[in-house]
């Protein structure tokens, strides 16, 4: 916890004011989920769509979703545009007499009709559907929204196909987060195993398919929504917050100066914090995992932050301002500028208004968490997009009975809900 009188969170100025963001401003997963809610307060039922498997190329990757809602409301996508249309006519008779189908969708096919239909994407999308309402659907949506509420990321494994000779059924799964697993698969006899599958892929950060006892499995690492803290709320900040949100980032806007942490400047924002010593920025809300931009647009102030910043050492800071003011505050303070250290900040794609400004620094933070370049997609050779590992299951030291203990540091396996 910060501590006492350095800082502190800004209360909505109205009665009844949010400083949580609309749907039309929230994360895919996010809104599907408050459908969801409101679904179940109405003890209505819908379809979950989730990619699951993609062979060659596609719009959307493994994990996104699609809810499908009574009277044709769409949420989410799995495609761009292509498989939708398909999927709504038919998603609720696919699940009428099971709550839950594997659809393959092949787009590689030269066919003209094919491709009359656009579905020229050249790949093989394997779709997951399932009735929200059965035990399984219902499950899945909870564990997700409790992670979403905890900001932890979690793990998902689930069944995809599997052999009349296999223990595992479709549809089943293991939910691994929060120091704990639970799901009908954590009490079968392939949880410790499942469950060191499930503490790589947090450990690693990615998803994964893996075949194992004559059954495919989706291994999904779901992360949390990455952190933008942005110290300054000038008028240039507002633009920012606006992208990080459309992008799924929880913002946090600081301020020492009260009267420009105003509810109607920043109505998306997640938290607004209010420096009672600007001197203790070490304070701020801030992590390892977080990215950080500076624009304060005083020399004295970024001055006075740098070092409580620099103690916790972000994954990604940004400065606004030309390289030779970061050299100068740097040696001001007697430090070597860090690696993770961006200035001046941003992508160099030009324009000077706060919105293309506030593109270049999201489109930069955007690289650097996911091991990008930045650089034109014309001149990539190979894939747009990293192939999800698919592997042959094996017993190894981090999936033995041994891995579960391990697991959050206090793993206890519960096939409860």
């Amino acid at each position: 916890m910060p501590a006492s009188g350095v800082y502190r969170e800004v209360e909505p100025e109205l009665e009844g004011a949010t400083l949580h963001g609309e749907c039309n401003w929230m994360t895919e997963l996010q809104a599907i989920l408050k459908a969801w809610r409101n679904l179940k307060n109405e003890e209505r039922d819908a379809v979950l769509a989730t990619v699951v498997h993609v062979a060659g190329s596609a719009y959307r990757r493994p994990g996104a979703r699609l809810l499908l809602l009574p009277g044709s409301r769409r949420i989410g996508s799995v495609s761009g545009g292509c498989l939708e249309g398909e999927i709504a006519r038919k998603a609720w008779w696919w699940t009428e007499s099971s709550p839950i189908s594997l659809k393959v969708f092949d787009t590689t096919s030269e066919d003209d009709a094919v491709w009359g239909f656009g579905l020229g994407c050249n790949g093989v999308v394997e779709v997951l559907i399932e009735r929200v309402n059965a035990p399984g659907g219902a499950q899945l949506l909870q564990f997700l929204e409790e992670a979403q509420a905890s900001r932890k990321p979690v793990v998902i494994v689930t069944v995809v196909r599997s052999s009349s000779h296999s223990e595992l059924r479709l549809g089943q799964r293991l939910l691994a987060g929060n120091g704990a697993i639970r799901g009908e698969l954590a009490s079968c006899q392939l949880a410790h195993k499942l469950a060191g599958y499930a503490l790589e892929a947090l450990q690693k950060r990615r998803s994964q398919f893996i075949n194992l006892e004559r059954a495919d499995l989706f291994i999904e690492y779901v992360p949390t929504s990455p952190s933008l803290v942005i110290l300054g709320a000038g008028y240039d900040t507002r633009p920012l917050v606006t992208i990080a949100k459309e992008l799924g980032f929880y913002v946090t806007v600081s301020d020492a100066r009260p009267g420009n942490l105003s509810q109607d400047c920043f109505p998306d924002v997640d938290k607004l914090v209010l420096l009672a010593n600007i001197d203790s920025a070490r304070s701020l809300p801030i992590d390892a995992d977080d990215a950080v931009v500076l624009m304060t647009h005083s020399y004295g102030l970024d001055h006075q932050c740098l070092p409580g910043i620099l103690t916790i050492g972000p994954r990604y800071l940004g400065l606004l301002g030309p390289r030779a003011r970061a050299e100068r505050l740097f040696a001001d303070l007697g430090r070597t500028i860090p690696d993770y250290v961006h200035a001046p900040v941003g992508l160099d794609i030009g324009g000077d208004s706060p919105a293309s400004v506030a593109l270049s620094i999201l489109a930069e933070i955007q690289a650097v968490f996911e091991g990008r370049s930045g650089n034109m997609l014309k001149h990539k050779r190979g894939p747009i997009h990293t192939s999800l590992v698919s592997e042959t299951a094996t017993d190894t030291a981090c999936r033995n009975s041994e891995a579960v203990h391990s697991f959050g540091g206090e793993v206890q396996i519960s096939s409860n809900a």
